[in-house]
């Protein structure tokens, strides 16, 4: 698969602050949860069938029958999220994850002893807590949202898939000193925040793929494309490393 397709499908996955304005499928946009989902996830996507209905016609339609009605299906629909144990990169990622979900915890049951006791008022108001705390914990579970290595990537699959085909020296030796520079905004003040407690194997790796991109770059001054070539394939194959291992 090509290098940046995978990327593409990481970051296409990655939370946005668009979670809380979550909306309908018709509009072609798709909510952290049921990205999650996508990613197998899917006690987030049982818990959506639920929330779906509820936050977009229930609730803006004040229609207290379906809202009480939602509380028993929350707290059953949450039992498997609970339950869920997921596989985190990194232990920033597992604390977000663990902590979200408390919130959400906590507001499953209080939405839902709010519907038993029929209170309008305070189910009402929970509920866009609610629905923002079922996003933000499924938004854990996502990708990390990486937009300067992404820029990397991008320009390195432009001279993997256009300007070494094609034999473009000009578009090669601009896009090594592109390369460059794109490194250089991947610094500790750049990375994301659930990479830090692995922030000096990461910056370890950008470390020696900056030393792939220094030779690179001599190649293109000494005009050794064939050198050239095996190293780009080289960088490649640490950025697919990169990103199995911390994106």
């Amino acid at each position: 698969m090509k290098t940046l397709l995978t990327l593409i499908t990481l970051v296409g996955l990655a939370f946005t602050a668009a979670f809380a304005s979550d909306q309908p499928a018709a509009t072609g946009q798709t909510c952290p949860a049921d990205r999650a989902a996508e990613a197998g996830h899917n006690p987030f996507g049982a818990f959506h069938e639920i929330m779906a209905p509820t936050w977009h016609q229930a609730w803006p339609d004040s229609n207290f029958e379906a809202l009480f009605a939602a509380g028993p299906k929350f707290v059953e629909a949450f039992k498997p999220i609970a339950e869920m144990k997921p596989e985190f990169k990194t232990k920033a990622r597992e604390q977000a994850f663990t902590d979200k979900r408390q919130v959400f915890a906590r507001l499953v049951n209080a939405y839902a002893e709010a519907a038993a006791a029929g209170d309008k008022d305070l189910v009402y108001s929970i509920m866009p807590d609610l629905h923002d705390a079922f996003e933000m914990a499924a938004a854990t579970l996502l990708p990390v949202d990486y937009p300067q290595f992404e820029g990397f990537v991008i320009t390195l699959n432009l001279i993997l898939e256009t300007h070494l085909p094609k034999n473009n020296t000009e578009g090669i030796v601009g896009s090594t000193e592109t390369l460059l520079a794109k490194l250089h905004a991947l610094t500790p003040e750049t990375m994301p925040v659930e990479l830090q407690d692995k922030k000096d194997a990461v910056a370890a790796d950008i470390a020696f793929m900056h030393e792939i991109v220094v030779k690179m770059n001599a190649c293109c001054t000494n005009n050794d494309m064939a050198t050239y070539t095996d190293l780009a394939k080289s960088l490649d194959a640490q950025v697919k490393l990169f990103i199995e291992k911390y994106i």
